[in-house]
């Protein structure tokens, strides 16, 4: 089973000069310590949320110091995207990577889709032409002329080819939505579960199956599993770091807007859809996190604790949903850099071992 990292570039109490700079030294630390991967989202627009609007922009600058992990986009926002632009420019990064470019693909936070004034109506077709209209590019034949609802192509062979051929593997994201899990089956990519924004168990479960089910007879099951993790030596440090990381990342998913007053028109956020607004809310404070993970366990799909500790609530997800791989937030919310590099060397050491023995 493959083990990697994830960060939502989020930064409250920090500036982004600093953040670019930490996630480059956790990318090479990662990579040193034996990761296989590392995923970093995308997102345009001033908020703490984020502010990535180049991941694989980080990815070639990362590439030149870590020479051996790999590297998601989890996730690239599929609607406001070309798809001749965008199989471009993942093909130059793998190119640039050696190969080592894994593509996340989703639908895209709902104030960033706004931010592009594209109707939200519309975000599941753009998001399921866009990802058809990708793996034919990436085929490298020469098309003439393509014609869908949302993009037009005319006179285009893509150019550099990606090293990995026919394309960098494929992943779509499916936070609490049926569609969009079923989607990727039937188009025989990846699965990207982000279990670690608090989404309940038994929806991350669900989700899951319905990928599986909707997989074309001969396609192998690639399920990418996020949990929000931090492993220290003791159980009350592990709690303390955890809920502080945990809370601070579900107050920005909460407010994940404009930081500053919009006047002429709504921005739809996660505040607005029941499902995210639910696990955001409930653990949008440090006591609020402490509280929901103490009395619903597994459920919230945080894993705090000793290595011995962690190691027994993962594989509990492992084995009840047979991931092929593993996506930990060490690095979340405002936890200081320090703690997020500790918690990282103690994962690598003592818990990475036994998951992947398992």
């Amino acid at each position: 089973m493959k083990i990697g990292l994830f960060t939502e570039f989020s930064y409250p109490g920090k500036s982004e000069h600093q953040l670019y700079a930490e996630v480059l030294e956790q990318i090479a630390v990662a990579d040193e310590l034996g990761y296989d991967f590392f995923s970093i989202t995308e997102s345009f627009g001033k908020d703490l949320f984020s502010c990535s609007p180049f991941p694989l922009g980080v990815y070639v600058a990362a590439a030149q110091r870590a020479r051996r992990i790999r590297f998601l986009t989890g996730i690239v926002a599929m609607p406001i995207h070309h798809p001749a632009m965008l199989a471009s420019q993942v093909a130059a990064a793998d190119l640039l990577t050696e190969g080592r470019i894994m593509l996340g693909l989703g639908r895209g936070h709902p104030w960033v889709i706004g931010r592009m004034n594209v109707d939200a109506a519309t975000s599941a077709a753009r998001f399921e032409e866009g990802i058809r209209m990708l793996v034919e590019i990436f085929k490298g034949e020469y098309i003439e002329k393509f014609d869908g609802q949302f993009w037009q192509l005319r006179d285009f062979k893509l150019s550099p080819p990606p090293i990995q051929q026919p394309h960098p593997p494929i992943y779509t994201a499916a936070a609490t939505t049926p569609d969009s899990a079923a989607f990727a089956g039937k188009v025989g990519q990846g699965l990207v579960q982000p279990g670690y924004l608090g989404i309940p168990f038994k929806l991350v479960h669900g989700l899951t199956e319905t990928y599986r089910k909707n997989l074309p007879t001969g396609s192998r099951s690639d399920v990418i599993l996020g949990i929000h993790c931090h492993v220290a030596a003791s159980r009350e440090e592990a709690i303390e770091n955890g809920a502080l990381a945990l809370s601070s990342q579900a107050d920005v998913f909460l407010r994940g807007r404009l930081s500053r007053p919009v006047e002429t028109e709504t921005i739809r956020t996660y505040a607005t859809k029941s499902a995210s607004r639910e696990a955001f809310e409930k653990l949008s404070t440090v006591e609020k996190a402490k509280a929901a993970v103490a009395a619903e366990g597994a459920n919230v799909m945080a894993v705090w604790g000793t290595p011995d500790e962690c190691i027994e609530q993962i594989k509990f997800y492992v084995d009840a949903m047979r991931p092929e791989q593993l996506m930990l937030n060490i690095a979340s919310g405002s936890l200081a850099q320090e703690k997020v590099l500790k918690s990282m060397r103690l994962c690598a050491e003592e818990v990475l071992p036994v998951l992947r023995s398992t």
